[in-house]
C-alpha cells in the first residue's frame, strides 16, 4: 500500500511542536512506572531468602550467549532500517520530526538539554564504570563488579558494531549545542544510558537500604528518559536511533540482569 508522505509531514511536524511537553508527561509517567515496578518487586523479594554472590563462570557463560543473541538480532533490524533512507517512510517522518522540534523547542530548554545529555558521554560512562567498579570489589561484591563492567563495557562494543552495520549518518542542524561524529543508529547515548543506569537501579534494588531502593530505580529511570530524549532535543540523533538504542540497551540490560540473577541462584543451589 503506497505511503502518503504530506500524511507523514503532517504527523511528524506535529510530534516535533509537541515533543518539549510530551517529554515531561514522558517522564513523569515512565519514572511513575519504574516506581511501582519497584515497589512491587520489593514486596515479592522480602519473601524469599537471600541469596550469594554470582559466580564467574556462570556469568560470563550467560554474557557470551546474551551477546550472540543480540547480535543475531541485528540482522532482523536490518529489515527495518531499509525504511530509513532518504525519501522512505521512517526517514521522512524522522526528518520531519528533527526540524520540528528543532523549529518550536524553546532555546533555553535545548540549551538545558545540551547539558543533560553529557551523563551518558562516553568518559561520563567510564568514570562511573571504574568508579563503582572499584567500590562493588572493596566492598566484597565481585561478582556484581565483575557483572557491573560486563554489561557497560559489553553494552559499548554492542553499539559500536551496531553502528558499523547500519552506517547512517547524523541529523544536520545549524545550532552548536551538540557537536558529535561517527554513525547515527543505534544511539549509543541512549543505550548506554539504559545500560549504566539500568544497572545502578539494579544494584540499588539489591544492595541499599530499604528506604531507598524504590527512590533509586525512579531516579535511574528519570535519568534514562532524559538523556535519550536529550539526543533528540540536541537535534544528534534522530527519534528512531533513540528508540532502537533504548531497545538494543534494554534487550542487553536485561541478559546482564538476568544472567547475574541466575549465577547468584545457581551459586547458591552448588552450595546448599
Amino acid at each position: 500500500m503506497p505511503v502518503d508522505h504530506a500524511a507523514l509531514i503532517a504527523l511528524g511536524e506535529r510530534l516535533g511542536a509537541q515533543a518539549w511537553p510530551g517529554f515531561l508527561v514522558l517522564l513523569a509517567l515512565l519514572t511513575l512506572v519504574a516506581g511501582i515496578a519497584a515497589w512491587g518487586f520489593e514486596h515479592l523479594r522480602r519473601r524469599r531468602a537471600a541469596q550469594p554472590e554470582p559466580g564467574a563462570g556462570l556469568l560470563f557463560g550467560g554474557l557470551a550467549i546474551g551477546a550472540a543473541a543480540v547480535l543475531a538480532l541485528a540482522w532482523v533490524f536490518a529489515e527495518v532500517a531499509e525504511g530509513l533512507g532518504n525519501g522512505r517512510p521512517m526517514g521522512l517522518l524522522d526528518e520531519t520530526i528533527s526540524h520540528s522540534v528543532g523549529v518550536n523547542t524553546p532555546p533555553g530548554v535545548r540549551e538545558v538539554f545540551s547539558w543533560l545529555t553529557h551523563l551518558a558521554d562516553p568518559i561520563t560512562v567510564v568514570l562511573l564504570c571504574t568508579g563503582v567498579a572499584i567500590a562493588l570489589w572493596l566492598r566484597g561484591h565481585r561478582g556484581f563488579a565483575a557483572g557491573w563492567v560486563a554489561a557497560t563495557v559489553g553494552n559499548a562494543l554492542l553499539n559500536h558494531m551496531l553502528k558499523h552495520i547500519f552506517e547512517r549518518a547524523r541529523p544536520v542542524h545549524d545550532f552548536g549545542f551538540a557537536q558529535v561524529s561517527g554513525y547515527s543508529f543505534p544511539s549509543g547515548h541512549s543505550s548506554g544510558s539504559m545500560v549504566l543506569y539500568g544497572m545502578l537501579g539494579y544494584l540499588g534494588l539489591r544492595m541499599l537500604p530499604a528506604r531507598w531502593r524504590v527512590p533509586s530505580v525512579m531516579a535511574a529511570t528519570a535519568v534514562i528518559v532524559t538523556v535519550a530524549c536529550s539526543r533528540i532535543f540536541v537535534r544528534a540523533h534522530f527519534p528512531s536511533d533513540v528508540l532502537a538504542g533504548l531497545c538494543s540497551g534494554a534487550a542487553w540490560l536485561a541478559i546482564c540482569i538476568a544472567s547475574i540473577e541466575y549465577a547468584r541462584h545457581h551459586r547458591g543451589t552448588d552450595r546448599r
